[in-house]
């Protein structure tokens, strides 16, 4: 089942649909209470965790770990929505320098620039990928003689050594592909690990954590074996603690 928006402005999946006041947040599927966006900053952070239990064919033992459920999203609009709270900004002028970057960015970095987009170092930079292999040059070559041997250029083709040494100017311009990376600021990540905590999901609702290795109790139930999983996945979906 795919996880319900916070609030969906486009999609009219709002609080206006249930008589809810504006900014209002509904509550994850756990029975808690929802709280409207501008007291968000004072809630205590919570992970909906789920521990799974999977057969590890790299390691050759079995391996729990944990993956994120019930995950909600904060589309596009109530974002700027909550940004512009609290400050001189309105929303729309949220939103106007949201698209200035979304525009702006790819252009800044075509100039072989990166930016330093946040006070802690949110830094976008552009990055190139490609490569070729002896092996791929060889095939290249191969081709390329076929080519001119098809085409009656006997010459050409017969200056061709398909078996020659790679070089560095083998690898064309045309084969690279240009990405944008995004490194995220350390200060972001050590912030939210001090202040998020976890909330352990079995049957769908919020329960106590075993406190005790080996417990085990509520951890296992109706169990599928997926022996070429490697834990640590994201999902999106509720459910029980079980046995992949």
């Amino acid at each position: 089942m795919a996880p319900k928006p916070l609030f969906n402005h486009k999609a009219g999946a709002c609080c206006h649909d249930s008589g809810e006041s504006p900014g209002h947040v509904r509550g994850q599927q756990t029975g808690e209470t929802p709280s409207p966006i501008p007291a968000m900053g004072n809630m205590p952070m919570a992970l909906n965790v789920q521990m799974v239990l999977s057969e590890n064919k790299l390691i050759g033992e079995k391996i729990v770990t944990p993956r994120i459920v019930n995950q909600q999203t904060l589309d596009y609009d109530a974002f700027c929505d909550y940004l512009a709270q609290g400050s001189t900004v309105t929303a729309a002028d949220v939103s106007a320098v949201m698209k200035q970057l979304e525009k702006n960015i790819p252009l800044i970095l075509g100039l072989n620039a990166k930016i330093v987009a946040s006070p802690d170092g949110l830094t976008f930079r552009p990055t190139v990928k490609g490569s070729l292999t002896q092996s791929q040059l060889k095939a290249k070559l191969t081709q390329r003689k076929a080519d001119y041997m098809a085409a009656g250029n006997t010459a050409a083709a017969e200056k061709i050594d398909v078996n020659r040494e790679l070089m560095a100017s083998d690898l064309a311009t045309s084969d690279l592909t240009a990405c944008i990376v995004i490194d995220m600021p350390k200060k972001w990540d050590s912030r939210f690990q001090q202040s998020v905590e976890f909330k352990r999901i079995v049957k769908g609702l919020v329960i106590e954590d075993n406190t005790e290795s080996g417990s085990g109790s509520d951890d296992q139930g109706s169990d599928v074996t997926d022996p070429d999983n490697t834990g640590g996945s994201g999902s999106d979906t509720g459910g029980e603690d079980y046995y992949e």
